[in-house]
């Protein structure tokens, strides 16, 4: 049965399925992160120190350490914000879906009011045969 709130629950409902989407890509996202972050850490402790060498080799060494760590620390700082994203995504989520819950509740009272309207002009059709059959009975 159409009512006016059909087109707000549905715009409600599109809401609530675009933040889920965007949910989604950023746990994708960080979850791709926390590998990245996990294979640089991995091969980070699989430099050890040389036991022998020129200055420039354990230099070099050193400064691919010092690269690593930074990249580490860049990822956690993205991983930071996209944590800090999902967080604001889920609040706009929990208020999306109240307000989607609102229209919904509006919509289906509305329903109700319909067909108890349908009902009641139902009854009254139905009283109105009786008593033209009822007279048409007595004559």
């Amino acid at each position: 049965m159409k009512t006016k709130f059909d087109d707000l629950v549905k715009l409600r409902k599109n809401e609530i399925e675009k933040i889920e989407r965007n949910i989604r890509k950023i746990n994708s996202s960080i979850k791709m992160l926390k590998e990245k972050e996990a294979s640089l850490k991995k091969e980070l402790l699989s430099f050890s120190l040389p036991k022998s060498g020129t200055f420039s080799e354990i230099n070099q060494l050193k400064q691919m350490q010092y690269l690593l760590q930074n990249e580490i620390e860049n990822i956690n700082s993205q991983i930071d914000v996209l944590n800090s994203r999902k967080k604001e995504l889920l609040e706009e989520l929990k208020k999306a879906n109240i307000e989607y819950e609102k229209m919904k509740y509006l919509q289906n009272k509305e329903i109700k009011k319909k067909i108890r309207k349908l009902q009641l002009k139902e009854a009254r059709e139905m009283d109105e045969i009786a008593i033209l059959l009822r007279n048409s009975n007595a004559t």
